[in-house]
């Protein structure tokens, strides 16, 4: 949407309502001049055709340096627009690698804790006094009896 906005607003700044009046203009001495010939002498339908023609020529020239001025605002909305992804991709890649380089560390932690508890049982499951016994017989028996 907010392209949109941007185009319509740099279409806008192109066009120019001075160029198209004086374009209108010299088009309507141009006309004036032919569609006046049975009733102008050619003294001034020569000049009529020329003013015509030069308003003509500097509507259209005026309106070439508008839509250049437009072009170029466009450009630097463009390169503007560039930046501020380049950076925000340049951060996401730098949180990105973050959270990949914590992550394979997690993994390290989790590794050396899983040997240890490993270590841990593989040392309880030699341990000799694992199997002994906490009471005694008639203690086990009377307890059983309850």
């Amino acid at each position: 949407m907010t392209a949109l906005l941007t185009i319509l607003q740099n279409g806008w700044t192109a066009f120019s309502l001075v160029s198209l009046l004086a374009g209108a203009g010299g088009l309507g001495l141009i006309l004036l001049a032919l569609l006046g010939t049975a009733y102008l002498p050619g003294f001034l339908r020569r000049p009529l055709i020329g003013a015509g023609l030069a308003l003509m020529v500097g509507a259209a020239l005026f309106q070439a340096g508008r839509a250049r001025g437009a072009h170029e605002a466009f450009a630097r909305e463009a390169a503007r627009a560039l930046a501020a992804e380049q950076t925000r991709t340049k951060v996401a890649k730098d949180i990105t690698d973050r959270v990949a380089i914590q992550a394979v560390r997690d993994l390290a932690a989790a590794e050396a804790t899983n040997r240890k508890l490993q270590e841990i049982n593989d040392a309880l499951a030699k341990d000799p006094e694992r199997d002994r016994r906490c009471t005694t017989r008639d203690d086990a028996r009377r307890l059983r009896a309850l």
